[in-house]
């Protein structure tokens, strides 16, 4: 059963309509596995559904982060968009973005999630957002335009935005930040941070 206060409040969706779309993009192969009420041959089928919802969120996922780029990126060059993309579609960025949505709380992940090494654990919740966002897709019937506007508003600007001062920071020395460090944001149209930090690691997402 889908909670559809995680569709209104998490995904900002006011409703799903196919709700068995969110089952199938939320229900992790490995759970699949230990659901003994489930014949051999049903499973195998219900695997296969996850495997192309998320095989289509992830192909959608790299285009909308390439037409992000390019309508908002363009004037920080090529190699800059090719940094920025590489960062976006990385198992950690995926993960988070899950785990920002609540994504390991609202899905079926198997009972030997929580023994899993990090690296399997990231890996499960970056192919859970993929296939989350097959499944959105899926529900506003194949609309790219829909399905990007929601992605783009909901996601990828703030991931962007952060990215950014990331590579910022890195580059420039605590002692330039007042001089550099603002006005360079102001002059690419992002968000300043309010108080930047040298001890620290910026990270991705305040929760």
């Amino acid at each position: 059963m889908i909670n559809q206060n995680f569709v209104i409040h998490q995904l900002r969706i006011e409703a799903f309509q196919h709700p068995e779309l969110l089952e199938i993009a939320l229900t992790h192969p490995d759970a699949i596995a230990e659901n003994l009420d489930l014949k051999p041959d049903e499973q195998k089928s219900r695997t296969l559904e996850y495997l192309g919802i998320n095989h289509l969120g992830s192909n959608l996922f790299s285009q909308m982060v390439d037409d992000y780029l390019y309508l908002h990126c363009s004037h920080l060059g090529l190699a800059t968009r090719t940094l920025l993309k590489s960062d976006f579609v990385s198992p950690n960025i995926l993960a988070q973005l899950a785990l920002k949505i609540k994504l390991d709380q609202e899905s079926d992940l198997g009972t030997n999630y929580p023994l899993k090494p990090d690296f399997e654990q990231q890996k499960i919740l970056s192919e859970l957002f993929e296939a989350l966002v097959g499944a959105v897709y899926l529900e506003w019937e194949r609309d790219f335009e829909q399905t990007y506007n929601w992605l783009a508003n909901q996601f990828l600007a703030e991931v962007v935005n952060q990215i950014l001062m990331d590579l910022f920071v890195e580059g420039v020395a605590t002692a330039d930040w007042d001089a550099n460090f603002y006005p360079w944001f102001g002059s690419n149209s992002l968000t300043c941070p309010s108080k930047p930090s040298s001890s620290e690691s910026t990270s991705l997402f305040c929760l």
